[in-house]
């Protein structure tokens, strides 16, 4: 009777095994909408998205697929220039835009450390093993790999499961490089499976809600290619190289102006200025207020060549009377006009 007793509960315990590793096998089999795969089309292009972009600090390096770790010292136009954020980017602009006829150079304090696209990090040591690297990089505005049209947004959790040893474990993940070294490791063996809902933001600021695996492709593939990455060499893609007519004359006729810089000949005007505020209305009219005092004048957008121009006229105000180049519009706020040796810098007002 003890030996059947001992049979009965072996038995009962296998069969209970058996269960479990059944119900097991259904909680960690992964629907096809959630998961991440090898080679897949969606998870190539979850990759491009979160490959390292380097095209912020171009202005730096002269390369899209290259990111400089900082903090790095340059030399610009002969001034030393501690670049410890990329807010710094901006000095350097700022000193390349001083001049207009000078020749613009910058050079690099090395070693410094570079960041590539797949986040590894190497030491260069001088000018032409930073070159060496360039080379492999795509040109300027040249299409690239990554996908820069929308960002993810953080955290999102993921569960791999293995489909030779069935061991299963989550991961969250907190940024795009995590994202890419997570995805770098999944071999033909492995299935991620992504706990949806989650979330992305599209290059216009929208954020859209991502259900299901097939949505994510559907997304990334509809915007991948809708905005502009900014790899150019400048910082800020504040160049103005895809601005129309129509642009900048909506942008003039919104609210007021004020003159954040005036430069004649290369001498500083702008102190006789700073009360005097602009008002481009419709029909060509130019309006300007010092004081309390109004003074008319005309206003036009034209196209030169390749250039857009601002072409400006007052009786009595000579300073302003030119056919202005636009030269860069910064954030819809700032607008950077110039004629030859002369310099008009404006910013919006809206109150």
């Amino acid at each position: 009777m003890k030996h059947l007793c001992n049979l009965l509960f072996l038995s009962f315990l296998f069969l209970a095994f058996i269960s479990c590793q059944t119900e097991i096998s259904q909680i960690r089999e992964p629907a096809q909408g959630e998961t991440l795969k090898v080679n897949a089309s969606v998870t190539n292009l979850v990759k491009r998205t979160v490959t390292n972009d380097g095209s912020k600090d171009n202005i730096i390096d002269n390369a899209s697929c290259l990111q400089v770790q900082l903090p790095v010292m340059v030399s610009v136009n002969g001034f030393i220039v501690n670049v410890n954020s990329e807010e710094d980017f901006e000095a350097i602009e700022a000193i390349f835009d001083e001049f207009d006829d000078d020749l613009d150079h910058l050079e690099i304090f090395f070693p410094i450390e570079i960041i590539l696209s797949d986040y590894s990090k190497i030491t260069i040591n001088n000018q032409d093993e930073l070159d060496a690297l360039i080379e492999d990089c795509k040109g300027e505005n040249e299409m690239d790999d990554d996908i820069e049209c929308l960002d993810f947004v953080y955290p999102i959790n993921l569960s791999m499961y293995n489909s030779e040893n069935q061991l299963t474990n989550t991961v969250k993940i907190e940024n795009d490089e995590q994202f890419y070294k997570f995805i770098d490791d999944i071999d033909d063996n492995d299935i991620v499976v992504v706990n949806f809902p989650i979330s992305v933001i599209l290059y216009d600021g929208t954020e859209r809600n991502i259900e299901n695996m097939d949505m994510l492709e559907n997304v990334i593939e509809e915007v991948k290619d809708m905005c502009d990455e900014d790899d150019d060499n400048d910082y800020d893609d504040d160049d103005c190289d895809d601005c129309s007519q129509e642009q900048i004359t909506q942008l003039l006729k919104t609210c007021s102006w004020t003159v954040s810089k005036l430069e004649i000949n290369d001498v500083q005007q702008t102190a006789k200025y700073t009360n005097y505020k602009l008002f481009f209305l419709n029909e060509g009219v130019l309006k300007a207020i010092n004081n309390g005092n109004e003074i008319f004048g005309t206003w036009k957008v034209d196209l030169s060549d390749k250039d857009i121009l601002l072409k400006i006229n007052f009786e009595t105000l000579a300073d302003f009377s030119f056919d202005w180049r636009l030269y860069e519009i910064e954030d819809d706020n700032e607008i950077d006009l110039r004629f030859e040796d002369n310099r008009f810098e404006l910013e919006k007002h809206c109150n």
